[in-house]
């Protein structure tokens, strides 16, 4: 899960031509050790969970509690019962919050000049990764909430009235917290402005049957690597989660888009606090639900910390006979997804290559990968017409 580093093998690889200070154009490489599913064929639904908890590229305990809950409803074995249910969804919220703070204390403070928190961040990594296996995991979520109000934003709480408009958004900022030093650095840059008609639409949080409704009850090969939502790209996470928070739309208003993303992080690390303590309340929606797409097929939905995740199982002879996961990073970086579409709207004031390159990796950071990722740029060919590949 590193960032501008190019260890692991086969990173996640941008290359974008530039000219006169902006982005020509921009191609993706998206190793294939992205999409899990065919990892897991041929093997007992038991073994395959196993598997992906111990293999997968990203969100390991999304994939193995995705994997296992699509397989039952295949089966056509009741749901778990309830005291299971709050266990996977507390341990799906430990493994949101371990991932966004991985991002927000150890490899955005860098990224702009400040000292990543490695120890503050150990602290929590260790206690996340046993969550759902001990009865503090509501003390814990409360430590996070802490976290969060007291370290991470700690202007936004020492007063009662919600900043109205950028200008008071910028003097919470100023009240203390490291998140909030990260942010005030973002912006002092300057706004990331897409025009209405490049932005990409946001994906709303579909039930397990109704995803089945919009993409059958198995997907084709092409929704597998490029999937779409009422025929057009769409784009999954923390801000479509959160778009519609006050506080994260004076940042949208005001064009810094990957500031809003930011923001939309810390909103989630709260969320997922919150569900730590009390999952299954009515205030908090499930991170994981199922279906039974079609005799001997079942589909699994579950949110992670970089959007949604989606698994079809075929089960043949109590095997894994077919598999279909389709990560968020299938619809945020594909050729026409919202990096790509974004990333053709950067420009550098300076002109400079590296200027546009440290641009294009906060955006991709704002994005978050699930892999290793790598930022080439180039000067464009006279002749290069602005494209995205």
């Amino acid at each position: 899960m590193s960032t501008q580093d190019s260890t692991g093998d086969d990173p996640i690889r941008v290359l974008a031509t530039h000219a006169a200070g902006k982005v020509r154009t921009v191609s993706l490489h998206i190793p294939d050790r992205a999409w899990m599913g065919g990892a897991v064929i041929g093997m007992a639904p038991a073994e395959g969970v196993e598997h992906l908890r111990r293999h997968a590229s990203h969100s390991p305990q999304a994939h193995a509690h995705a994997l296992a809950l699509a397989c039952a409803l295949a089966a056509g074995e009741p749901l778990p019962e309830t005291a299971e249910r709050l266990r996977t969804e507390r341990r799906l919220a430990a493994e949101m919050i371990d991932m966004h703070l991985r991002r927000l204390l150890l490899d955005w403070p860098p990224s702009l000049g400040f000292e990543a928190r490695t120890n503050r961040y150990a602290e929590f990594h260790r206690r996340l990764l046993k969550a759902g296996e001990h009865e503090h995991d509501f003390l814990l979520g409360g430590e996070v909430l802490d976290l969060v109000a007291r370290e991470l934003l700690a202007g936004f709480f020492n007063q009662i009235r919600m900043p109205h408009g950028i200008g008071e958004f910028l003097d919470r900022l100023a009240g203390g917290g490291s998140l909030s030093s990260v942010l005030s650095e973002l912006i002092a840059h300057g706004p990331s402005t897409v025009p209405p008609e490049q932005r990409t639409a946001l994906l709303g949080t579909l039930s397990a049957d109704a995803w089945v409704a919009a993409a059958g009850a198995w997907p084709s090969a092409e929704f597998v690597r490029h999937p779409r939502y009422a025929g057009a790209p769409a784009e999954t996470g923390p801000l479509a989660r959160h778009a519609a928070s006050p506080l994260v739309r004076i940042l949208l208003e005001r064009g810094n888009r990957i500031s809003a993303r930011l923001f939309a992080k810390a909103i989630d690390v709260a969320d997922c606090a919150s569900t730590m303590r009390h999952p299954g309340s009515e205030e908090v929606a499930p991170l994981i639900d199922a279906c039974q797409a079609a005799p001997g097929v079942g589909m699994a939905r579950v949110v992670t910390a970089r959007g949604v995740l989606l698994c079809w199982v075929r089960l043949a002879e109590g095997r894994i006979a077919e598999c279909a996961i389709v990560p968020a990073g299938a619809w945020n970086l594909q050729a026409e997804g919202v990096y790509c579409r974004e990333a053709m709207c950067l420009e550098a004031a300076d002109g400079a290559a590296e200027s546009l390159k440290k641009r294009l990796e906060w955006l991709m950071l704002a994005i978050d990968p699930s892999l290793p990722f790598v930022v080439e740029v180039v000067t464009a060919a006279e002749d290069e017409a602005p494209a995205s590949a």
